[in-house]
C-alpha cells in the first residue's frame, strides 16, 4: 500500500528538522571546542603524557594568546623585589599566568601554563646584571600538579644562550597548589595583596596613590596618577580621612608601572 503524498511530506519535514537539529549541535560543540587551546593542537583536552604534548599546548597559548581574556594585577613591592602578574583566560578559566618581576640583580619573568586549574607547566627566565652566567631559563613540567621532567640552560650572553639547549635538571619541591592561589590572589588584591590607601604623594609632573598594610613586611603598591578627576582631589583633600580604607578603582600597566584609570571609595 502506497504512502499517501500528505503521510510523506510530513515524513520528509521531519526528517528535515532531525538533520537541521543535528547540523546545529555539531555546529555549536564545534565552536565550543575551537575556544579551548587544545582545539588549536587537534588534541583532546587534558591529555597531556609528555613534554612534547606540554610543549604544544603552551605553542598554542603563544600564538593565540591575543585571542584570551587579559587581566593584569597592581606593581606590588616588598623589599628589594618587585612584580605584577598577567591573567589570560578561556571562557573565564586561565590558560596562562605571567609573573613579571624585578630586583636588584636584574629581571625574572615566569610563565605559568595551566589547563583545568592544574599547573603543566612552568617557565623561569631570569636576567642578572651581576653575576654568571647573566641568562638562565628553566622549565619544569608537572602532572596532576608532580613534577615529572626538570630541563635548564645558561650563557653569559644573548647569543650563546639563544643557541644553547635545555638539558636535564634536578628537580624542586613546589607547593603547585600554593603558587596558583598566590598569583590569583595578587591578580583579585586578596589575602596578602588586600590593600589599604596609605596617602597620596605630590609631585610636579604626577601624583601617586600609595597603598600598603599594616603587618611588618606586608606588599605595597605604587599608582601613578596623570589625570585628575573628582576622586582624586576628594583623596588630596581629604588624605587623613581615607587613610586605612579599602579604594576601588582601575589601572593600566605601562612600561611595568601601574596608571591610575578612575575609582570610588568602596
Amino acid at each position: 500500500m502506497s504512502k499517501s503524498p500528505y503521510i510523506k511530506v510530513r515524513y520528509l519535514t521531519f526528517l528535515s528538522c532531525i538533520f537541521t537539529m543535528c547540523v546545529a549541535i555539531s555546529c555549536n560543540n564545534g565552536e565550543v571546542k575551537e575556544k579551548h587551546p587544545q582545539a588549536k593542537m587537534g588534541i583532546a583536552p587534558s591529555v597531556f603524557l609528555d613534554e612534547s604534548s606540554i610543549n604544544g599546548y603552551a605553542d598554542s597559548i603563544k600564538l593565540h594568546i591575543s585571542e584570551f581574556e587579559k587581566r593584569e594585577s597592581l606593581v606590588f613591592n616588598k623589599g628589594e623585589y618587585s612584580f605584577y602578574v598577567t591573567r589570560y583566560s578561556s571562557n573565564g578559566n586561565p590558560v596562562l599566568y605571567i609573573e613579571h618581576g624585578d630586583g636588584e640583580m636584574g629581571s625574572v619573568e615566569k610563565y605559568y601554563y595551566v589547563d583545568r586549574q592544574q599547573l603543566l607547566l612552568l617557565i623561569e627566565d631570569v636576567f642578572n646584571s651581576y653575576e654568571s652566567p647573566r641568562y638562565r631559563s628553566r622549565r619544569e613540567y608537572y602532572r596532576n600538579d608532580v613534577l615529572f621532567h626538570a630541563d635548564s640552560k645558561s650563557a653569559d650572553d644573548a647569543a650563546a644562550f639563544n643557541a644553547a639547549k635545555h638539558e636535564k635538571a634536578d628537580g624542586r619541591n613546589r607547593d603547585v597548589g600554593e603558587i596558583l592561589e598566590h598569583l590569583e590572589s595578587a591578580i583579585k588584591n586578596e589575602g596578602e595583596f588586600d590593600l589599604a590607601f596609605e596617602g597620596i604623594t605630590e609631585y610636579p609632573k604626577a601624583r601617586y596613590i600609595i597603598l600598603s598594610k599594616k603587618e611588618l613586611k606586608s606588599y605595597r603598591a605604587v599608582i601613578r596618577v596623570e589625570n585628575e578627576d573628582e576622586f582624586i582631589r576628594e583623596l588630596v583633600t581629604n588624605a587623613d580621612k581615607y587613610k586605612g580604607s579599602s579604594l576601588s578603582f582601575n589601572w593600566e600597566i605601562k612600561d611595568g608601572e601601574a596608571i591610575y584609570e578612575g575609582g570610588k571609595i568602596r
